[in-house]
């Protein structure tokens, strides 16, 4: 029988392992950022922009100038010359006068506004008609309005996105400090799995979760590596697994970590290091076991696709973020339920459902199935001790 513990206190055991951990640091180049986590607060060195700039093609002026001017009674003013791009003006202006600017150039000293090109026009003899007002501010950007010298820009542990890319660019980070990559070794076991690319024969079995579970470790910023297939023998799972642990900071296993005669996961991780937990009080994925071999974390998942991906999502997912030094910010959204989903397991239950228009339709499933769970949006989560949910009670959906 398994002693089972509750998804929470599972998820804290394991990172109570690694709550001593420093995550190693290393410098990379800018343009290999992208999914990365940051090591250290990043502030920016100077203000951005550090000139005051206009947004528009246009002329640069001083607003007052301008209030009250329409098509039929323009503003007049004086135009002082041409701003050219990536160079400081040579002249400032005062009240009457105006300068034509293009978009990012330099707004002289006095200027405070842009008027758009399309709303004014240039006059035999040099003047320049503005037909209508513009504010102090309008279509500019001031020096230090992106980010100020000494501005924090991005925190340490933020996994970097393409926009946060463009503003270490912005700000001249172009070797940017993050946090290295954990490395995980993927391992299915089982007699009945073959290669996705072999045709099945009798009662074998594709093998869906190496791939899921090596694309989910990837996603979660680590470096993973899928090791293969292993049958349902102790003696080399054993070894397999101690070889493995040599190698990687998270062994994640598949299948045989349920109590059949066959399901060795926890004996093995018993004589090779230390067994934390075998048994989640959650469905699916009761039979989810977890452990060390030295320094080296072990996970075993369920063998059933949906049951492995959930519990993933839920357990290792924080489990990779913590060894990144990662800030993990959960995207969830509310949602009321379009039908009763009944639980009275005595177990908490993850529960895959579509979402359209504020709605959340349950998705019939079970734990192994793997297509339905490709089509959910996210799932939510029933307490173990609750007799199920009511049709339109409100929820928050995890998104995938």
């Amino acid at each position: 029988m398994l002693q089972v513990l509750s998804l929470g206190d599972g998820r804290g055991q394991l990172l109570a392992k690694i709550a001593g951990r420093t995550p190693k640091m290393e410098q990379i180049m800018l343009n290999n950022a992208c999914g990365r986590v940051l090591a250290r607060n990043i502030v920016a060195k100077r203000d951005l922009p550090d000139f005051t700039r206009s947004s528009v093609d246009g002329w640069a002026v001083v607003a007052a100038d301008t209030f009250g001017a329409s098509a039929a009674l323009p503003a007049l003013l004086e135009c002082r010359g041409e701003v050219e791009m990536g160079e400081q003006p040579s002249f400032s202006l005062e009240n009457g006068f105006c300068a034509a600017v293009w978009t990012g150039g330099e707004l002289p000293q006095g200027a405070d506004a842009m008027v758009m090109l399309e709303d004014g026009e240039t006059l035999p003899g040099g003047q320049v008609a503005i037909y209508g007002a513009t504010s102090p501010g309008r279509h500019v950007v001031f020096r230090g309005e992106d980010a100020a010298a000494g501005q924090l820009v991005l925190p340490a542990g933020k996994r970097l996105s393409a926009r946060d890319v463009g503003a270490l660019a912005a700000i001249g980070e172009t070797l940017v400090p993050v946090r290295a990559m954990p490395r995980v070794c993927v391992l299915s076991t089982g007699d009945e799995l073959i290669d996705p690319a072999d045709v099945p024969l009798g009662a074998q079995i594709r093998d869906c979760n190496g791939p899921m579970l090596t694309a989910a470790c990837e996603l979660a910023g680590a470096n993973a590596v899928f090791c293969g297939r292993i049958a349902d023998d102790a003696s080399l799972l054993k070894e397999t697994m101690r070889s493995l642990a040599e190698h990687c900071d998270l062994l994640l296993l598949s299948g045989g970590s349920s109590a059949g005669a066959k399901d060795a996961a926890a004996r093995c991780l018993g004589e090779l290091g230390s067994l934390l937990f075998h048994g989640l009080a959650v469905k699916p994925g009761k039979p989810t076991l977890a452990g060390t071999i030295g320094e080296t974390l072990v996970v075993g998942l369920p063998g059933h696709p949906a049951a492995a991906y959930l519990v993933f999502y839920e357990l290792v997912r924080p489990l990779l973020a913590a060894l990144q030094g990662e800030t993990l910010v959960e995207r969830t959204i509310p949602a009321a339920l379009a039908s009763a989903i009944p639980s009275n397991h005595g177990r908490e239950e993850l529960v895959p459902v579509l979402l359209h228009e504020g709605i959340a339709t349950h998705i019939p499933s079970k734990s192994g199935v793997i297509t339905t769970l490709a089509r959910a949006d996210g799932y939510l989560c029933i307490p173990r001790d609750a007799e199920g949910l009511p049709q339109g009670a409100r929820v928050d959906v995890i998104l995938f």
